[in-house]
């Protein structure tokens, strides 16, 4: 029961991660999936520790790096990956499902994870879309970077410490929607 548990907070930790940045995510899962095979022996988590895969991961977070720092570009991408995050937030968590978990525990495991990354995502785009309204698109690239640090730093979590990793997001979370419901405070008309 417990490897149940820590299974599917794995798979939501991972998912949120994928939410806010799905190539950083994946990266950081699929190297240590490379570095520790043991640690997740599936199909999928070996497809994500190819070579390959972990170049083109590596690319596909350059680009993200770049084009989330820039304003309108920042808008589109996440449009996007609007469809792109909560695949990749399934995927991980299909991955990261414990080996001898029953097959419904990781559909389930699936459904969560990128049900967490569409929760992420979303909350990732409203806010920077009242960061651009409220600072003309300036605070964009600081938000970048913090949620580029927290996709890597959640990632690990995730995976070592799943109950740890759940809570950073619900804080993140917590966290950004205080920012632009001030951020809408500040900026109402008086």
């Amino acid at each position: 029961m417990t490897a149940v548990l820590t299974s599917l907070l794995t798979s939501a930790g991972l998912g949120a991660g994928a939410g806010v940045n799905s190539y950083a995510t994946l990266l950081v899962f699929g190297l240590l999936s490379r570095w520790q095979p043991g640690m997740f022996p599936g199909e999928l988590a070996a497809f994500f520790a190819k070579t390959p895969v972990l170049i083109a991961l590596g690319a596909l977070y350059a680009v993200e790096f770049i084009a989330d720092k820039v304003p309108a570009v920042d808008h589109v991408w996440d449009l996007v990956h609007t469809f792109i995050r909560p695949l990749a937030g399934a995927l991980v968590a299909w991955a990261a499902a414990a080996p001898g978990v029953p097959r419904g525990m990781i559909i389930l495991a699936s459904v969560i994870g990128g049900g967490a990354a569409l929760m992420t995502h979303a909350t990732k785009a409203t806010v920077r879309a009242a960061s651009t309204v409220t600072t003309g698109g300036t605070a964009n690239p600081i938000l970048s970077l913090i949620e580029d640090v927290f996709a890597f730093i959640n990632a690990v979590l995730a995976i070592f410490l799943p109950w740890l990793a759940v809570i950073a997001v619900i804080v993140l979370v917590f966290a950004l929607l205080r920012f632009k419901a001030k951020k809408k405070y500040v900026g109402a008309p008086t």
